[in-house]
């Protein structure tokens, strides 16, 4: 049985995670959507919010719990 629940954290992972690239961003493990626009996007997470600040901000991918945002990125606040 300890082998099935290390493997199956390892395959799961419930963490939050913020992956930064050069033309998007990839979100997973996010409660939900607070507020959207070209310009902000907040997100609850269990840690707390996350604010992305940019111009032409779009969301291009949304499932489950994984969000893909595209545009430029000015800045990211952790709160």
């Amino acid at each position: 049985m300890k082998i099935k629940n290390k493997l199956d954290r390892y395959l799961i992972d419930k963490n939050y995670k913020i992956t930064y690239f050069k033309d998007y961003i990839n979100i997973d493990n996010y409660i939900e959507i607070i507020d959207f626009s070209s310009s902000s996007v907040k997100i609850r997470h269990n840690n707390g919010i996350t604010e992305i600040i940019g111009n032409n901000l779009v969301v291009n991918k949304m499932v489950d719990c994984e969000l893909l945002i595209t545009g430029e990125v000015y800045e990211i606040k952790l709160k």
